[in-house]
């Protein structure tokens, strides 16, 4: 999938002066790609309906994702249910590793449902060896396709959250002002563009793309989609 190069590529933006990246982590098929440290995995609009299979290579030291599991369960030759978790924040640091996620196999979507509500990971070394790492849920409000989730990731790690990048907290302290301000680990979504800042020229290939999704969509995509345009009418 493009997805696949597209993340890998990202992962590898900051080390543009290495000639070799160090350390790799194997995602389980069914886990859907949101974030790479804190940058947008994909800019392919109609991957947001589908899982991922990726493989990313990092720098050493301490690197971080954002994730989904997403997993259809089939119950008949045309009956099925899709599974879609909250966004996971996972957040690790190793050294010259060949590391991989390690998911619950879900046979029932009441297994998958379970993890939502308790989530038990692991990240392991090829050879099976544990790796310290960070992991946290990613509270979001409004609907999940409307979500730029490498910079809700960026305000969480600014405010420095229990899967945060260390880096990430500790510029924020450094910078932040004397006057105390109330914060908390939910994010909010951006705030909604102005109708007059948007031409009439860019509001027909924005409708085409929007079509073009919901026509992909599986059938409760389609019911939360209208749900949530019915809401932010």
């Amino acid at each position: 999938m493009k997805v696949k190069h597209i993340a890998l590529a990202v992962a590898l933006l900051p080390l543009a002066s290495s000639a070799f990246a160090e350390v790799t982590l194997q995602l389980p098929d069914n886990v859907r790609l949101l974030a790479v440290n804190e940058q947008d995995p994909s800019k392919n609009i109609t991957d947001i309906f589908f899982a991922t299979d990726d493989k990313l290579t990092f720098n050493n030291g301490e690197n971080q994702i954002v994730y989904q599991i997403d997993q259809y369960f089939y119950k008949g030759d045309k009956q099925s249910e899709r599974f879609r978790s909250s966004p996971y924040i996972l957040t690790f640091s190793a050294e010259n590793s060949s590391l991989q996620l390690e998911i619950p196999n879900f046979r029932r979507v009441e297994q998958a449902n379970e993890f939502n509500y308790s989530p038990t990971v692991n990240v392991q070394t090829t050879a099976g060896k544990n790796i310290p790492f960070k992991h946290d849920k990613l509270e979001l409000k409004g609907l999940s396709i409307s979500h730029d989730y490498h910079e809700y990731v960026k305000q969480y790690n600014k405010l420095g959250g229990p899967a945060a990048l260390a880096t990430a907290t500790a510029t924020a302290t450094a910078t932040a002002t004397a006057t105390a301000t109330a914060v908390t680990h939910k994010v909010e979504p951006a705030p909604k563009q102005s109708k007059t800042n948007v031409s009439t020229q860019s509001e027909a290939p924005i409708k085409q793309q929007l079509q073009t999704l919901f026509n992909q969509a599986d059938k409760e995509t389609k019911k939360e989609f209208i749900s949530w345009a019915v809401q932010n009418l």
